[in-house]
């Protein structure tokens, strides 16, 4: 049984009955914790979903190059508008009172009569 080249930027190898130590995340070694909460974490909801937009507008871009230029400049236009909000800080919205969602006081109810 052929074993792998030892390099030097692993360390030595360890038996077979150790396993490494679990390194510390880099939020971890700033301080801050591993499960953000709060404006933190709504922040964090925000730009992946962000992301997940130029995403999206870049693979229409690509389909349809003759967008490319209009879809640039609303990608511009959104990292500018998103990322002066997100400095501001983002606070989570209230909770609803009386148990009902924002949804569900601005909808009727299906079936219900409309005015």
């Amino acid at each position: 049984m052929a074993t792998p080249p030892v390099t030097l930027d692993q360390g030595p190898p360890l038996p077979p009955n150790l396993q490494p130590q679990p390194q510390p995340s880099v939020q971890q070694l700033a301080g801050q914790s591993a499960n953000p909460s709060g404006s933190a974490s709504l922040q964090q909801a925000v730009v992946q979903k962000l992301m997940f937009v130029e995403q999206s507008l870049d693979d229409i871009a690509t389909m349809m190059p003759a967008a490319g230029p209009a879809i640039g400049d609303l990608i511009n236009q959104l990292r500018k508008g998103m990322g002066a909000v997100l400095a501001q800080g983002a606070e989570p919205p209230p909770a609803p009172m009386g148990g009902n969602s924002p949804q569900q006081t601005m909808m009727p109810p299906m079936g219900a009569p409309t005015s």
